[in-house]
Parts: structure tokens; sequence; C-alpha cells
């Protein structure tokens, strides 16, 4: 539709464009009373209309043979079979126009100056050829590219989904598979709290399935999840694991992947002891820059658990999905693992599909 306009402001502006310019370089000098005036304002206007209305046709005819970007190249090829019988036809037109309306006297034919005139108009049909073929080929060119960049925008944003969707599903498994662990670990020693254990280990399941279309979530969303979460975790090892909340209310709307924080301190939770002897703090603060910062003191276990490595991989992948790669920091000075992670603003992402 836009580009219907367009070529609808071509075709009509661009014809007073040229008859301006015709008028006010070539043909001004030709008048010398009110009547050759008069004739020479009639036959500028018409050499102007029939040059851009025969480019036009042209233009028309070559993008119906080959249409789309990729058959530029033979489009304008093709545009020179009428093009060219047109640039010796229009002129003859415009010179029997100007005979019609007695600009040249019938009975005083200078075929010499007649011949120039005809040359005169051949290049000037030549020179408006050009100016319109390559404003509707420009113009075509730029809504075409257009469709395609939004294609191609629209192919990615897929892709990227599809993506983001497996790094997603990755996560629920990853999870139960500890949960099942830690589930294993209390059956044998403390019933009661195993079936604690299961009951809020069903209530953080839930969130992650209602989370499955999700690509990103609030912070205010994911830190009611890892509440819940870490009430779970409690249940195992209650005060030999040590969480510290400290975030500004002002962040709670930014965004982040879901899941980020759970991972985190179940990766925590995972590779270092946790026991009354050595309890693991776990911190989660923000700064001025709307990042999040997640610390955890280190003391790695002697015997490490099987692990695929798929939790800081994960996390990695996902904010290169959102381009936000470079701003990711994770350190390990031996003593504390800290990740420096940028939370999102909802007016860069306000097409990105939220949890209700």
């Amino acid at each position: 539709m836009g580009n219907s306009m367009n070529e609808k402001k071509i075709r009509l502006y661009t014809p007073i464009v040229i008859y301006v310019f015709v008028l006010i370089f070539f043909m001004g000098m030709y008048m010398r009373d009110m009547r050759t005036a008069l004739l020479v304002l009639l036959v500028s206007a018409f050499y102007s209309l029939i040059t851009c209305e025969s480019a036009r046709l042209v233009f028309v005819w070559s993008r119906k043979k080959y249409a789309g970007l990729t058959n530029t190249k033979r489009r304008l090829l093709y545009a020179l079979k009428p093009g060219i019988p047109f640039l010796i036809l229009v002129p003859a037109l415009q010179e029997a126009f100007t005979f019609a309306v007695g600009y040249f006297p019938v009975n005083k034919i200078n075929w010499k100056l007649l011949f120039w005139d005809y040359v005169f108009m051949v290049g000037l049909n030549v020179w408006g050829t050009l100016i319109v073929v390559g404003l509707y080929e420009g113009l075509y060119y730029i809504h075409n590219w257009k469709i395609l960049y939004a294609e191609s925008e629209r192919l990615k944003r897929i892709n990227l989904n599809s993506q983001y969707q497996f790094l997603k599903d990755q996560v629920k498994p990853h999870f139960l598979f500890n949960s099942l662990n830690t589930l294993a670990s209390l059956i044998g020693t403390d019933a009661d709290r195993a079936e604690k254990f299961v009951m809020e280990m069903s209530a953080v399941y839930r969130y992650l399935l209602s989370k499955k279309e999700t690509e990103l979530a609030t912070l205010r969303d994911e830190l009611r999840f890892l509440n819940s979460y870490v009430l779970m975790l409690k249940t195992r090892f209650s005060d030999s694991l040590q969480m510290t909340i400290d975030i500004d209310e002002k962040e709670y709307d930014f965004l982040l992947p879901p899941f980020v924080l759970q991972l985190l301190v179940e990766n925590a939770v995972k590779h270092n002891v946790v026991s009354r002897e050595k309890p693991l703090y776990v911190t989660i603060g923000s700064d001025a820059s709307h990042n999040l910062i997640i610390s955890n003191n280190i003391q790695r276990k002697r015997t490490p658990e099987p692990s695929e490595r798929t939790g800081l991989t994960n996390l990695i992948t996902r904010y290169q999905l959102l381009k936000k790669e470079e701003q990711l920091c994770i350190t390990d000075d031996g003593e504390v693992f800290k990740i420096v992670l940028p939370l999102i603003e909802t007016s860069v992402y306000e097409g990105v599909a939220l949890a209700d």
C-alpha cells in the first residue's frame, strides 16, 4: 500500500518537475510573444507528460517480466527492449504534436532545424526516462528491501525463539534431575523433611511449567519463585544455607530470562559444601547500573557431583541470544564466585511475551 502511494506521488510530481526544468533551461528562450509563450507552455507540458508516462510504462512492463531484487539486472536489461523504440518514437510524437499546435509553420519548414530539434527531443527523452525509471526503480528496490528485511527479522526471531525454547526446556529436566537426587538423599535420613521437600518441589515445578512460553520475566516474579525454591532447599539444608537478598524495589519491573536466579543458586549448592560447620552464603544485590550481583563463598566439594556443565553455559547462551553477553560478567577469585547479571528495561523488549 505504501509503495503504491509513493508511485502515485512520483507519477504526479515528476512531470511537474521536468516541466519546470524544461521550461526554464530549454524552452524559455523561444518565448517571443504571447502566442509563442502559450505554445511553449503547451509544448513543454506535453513533452514532460509523455516522457514521464512512456518511462513509467517501460518500468511497469519490465517489472512484470522480472520482479524482485534478485532480478534487478535482468529487469534493467529487459527495459532496453521497449525503451530503445520508445526513445525513437516518443520524440517523433512530440515533434508531431509541435506541428499539430502550429509551433512550426508548415509552409516554412527548415529540415536541418527540424532534424536537430528531433535530436534534442531524443536527448531530452533519454534524460527524462533515466530520471523517471531511476526513481521508480529506486523506490521499488527500497520497498522490496524492506520486505526482505522484515522477513529476515521474522525468520531470525523464529530461530531465536526456537533456540531460546530449547534452552528453557533444558532447565526443567536439569532442575528435576537435581531435585530427585536431593529427594533420594532425604528419604533415607528424614522422611518428614522428604515429604515437605516434595510439597515445595511440586509448587516450584508448577512455576516452571507456567513459564514455558515466557522469554523474559520480571524480577519481581523471579524473586517470588526464588523464595519458594529457597524454602525447598532449606528443607534439606536448614540454616546451612544462608540467603541474603537486598535489591532496590525500583528494579522489580526490569526483566531477565526466567529461572536464571534459581539456576545460579542451584549451581552454588551443587558445587560447594553446604553444612553446619561450613554454611554457604549466597547474596543477591543490585547496583546503580541496573545489574544484579549474585555471589557466594567458595568451598568446593572434595568429590564433585557429576555435572553436564549446562548451568553457566545455558546462562551465557541465553544472554547471547538477547545480545547482552558483553554485559554479563563472571568472576572466580578462589574465595568468592560472583556474577554480574544485566537487567533489561521493559521498553527495550515490549514485543517479548511476559508471564501473566
